[in-house]
């Protein structure tokens, strides 16, 4: 039997930079330009987003993605420096996800259509999420990559550490309850939890 080196990245996470990847996770990164009417219309879209949260149900029941944030940029952080305005507004987009690129914009171009024409639907040379190939290419064009990637834990996906969390909290009215039980009652008790924590293992 051959152990898996978790260290070294995804086995799917072709074509990614390698500064984008550290252990199970990758960075993505993407700016696009956004058209004159972005500037008001993504506003709206981030205000939905917050007032309804349920309107992000579908993102968080891909349990592959960490996060995804979306940020309209319309100046240049000054940084000490003379501050500087930007001609045409900027769509921001990061997000950290486990699998590869390719499946990760699969995802959101199949389960997310609509969501991806409200976000990038304002931007220039977007071609639509639907078909993923030229998609595909369009992130390329513009994705950027990161200068620094680090992930609390590499080796494991989002769903290892949601599943460890859960566990936690399972496990911690069985510890508090073991030192009075006798071995035959811990062991009912055991073979219970194991049964109803099996999901978290």
């Amino acid at each position: 039997m051959t152990v898996q080196d978790l260290s070294a990245g995804p086995v799917t996470a072709t074509g990614t930079e390698t500064r984008n990847v550290d252990g199970q996770a990758i960075a993505i990164t993407v700016f696009s330009t956004v058209k004159w009417w972005g500037r008001m219309w993504l506003p709206l879209v981030f205000l939905y987003a917050r007032l309804f949260p349920g309107s992000r149900s579908t993102l968080a029941k891909l349990s592959f993605i960490h996060f995804a944030r979306w940020t309209l940029v319309k100046r240049i952080p000054d940084n000490g420096q003379p501050k500087r305005r930007l001609h045409y507004a900027h769509l921001f987009f990061e997000s950290n996800f486990n699998g590869g690129w390719e499946e990760y914009i699969d995802a959101f171009s199949y389960i997310l259509t609509a969501g991806m024409k409200r976000f990038w639907g304002s931007s220039y040379g977007f071609p639509g999420p639907l078909p993923t190939s030229p998609f595909k290419k369009y992130i390329r064009r513009n994705e950027i990559e990161a200068s620094h990637f680090y992930s609390a834990y590499p080796a494991a996906t989002t769903t290892m550490v949601l599943a460890a969390l859960e566990l936690e909290g399972r496990v911690a009215p069985l510890r508090a309850r073991a030192p009075d039980m006798d071995d035959h009652a811990f062991a009912t008790v055991w073979r219970q939890f194991l049964t109803e924590a099996q999901g978290c293992l």
